[in-house]
């Protein structure tokens, strides 16, 4: 059983690694964001392997709280995105449109 709970903190640490990597180089804030969102889902899944390995009911707590959390963070940081990107006018719409519609 020790195996598998040392497995898993090593795969769970090579994913925390491979999002911070994508955190920091990230092209897009979409790809910023993604990163955040696997950073937090990873800490998640830590404290519930801490609680696994301690056998204790009292990180449940810690995990919807910080679950809460990271979720709250990244509807907000989407709504954000959402009203900062410039809107496409009518006319490209209706070009682009028609442009399919050729095709």
């Amino acid at each position: 059983m020790k195996l598998v709970f040392w497995l898993s903190w090593v795969m769970l640490g090579t994913a925390v690694l491979a999002a911070v990597w994508r955190l920091w180089r990230g092209p897009t804030v979409v790809d910023r964001m993604l990163a955040f969102d696997l950073i937090a889902t990873c800490v998640v899944a830590w404290i519930a392997i801490l609680s696994l390995q301690a056998q204790s009911e009292l990180f449940v707590e810690l995990i919807l709280v910080y679950s809460l959390l990271g979720f709250l963070t990244t509807v907000t940081l989407a709504l954000y995105l959402h009203s900062t990107i410039p809107r496409r006018s009518a006319e490209t719409r209706s070009s682009s449109e028609g442009d399919l519609e050729n095709d």
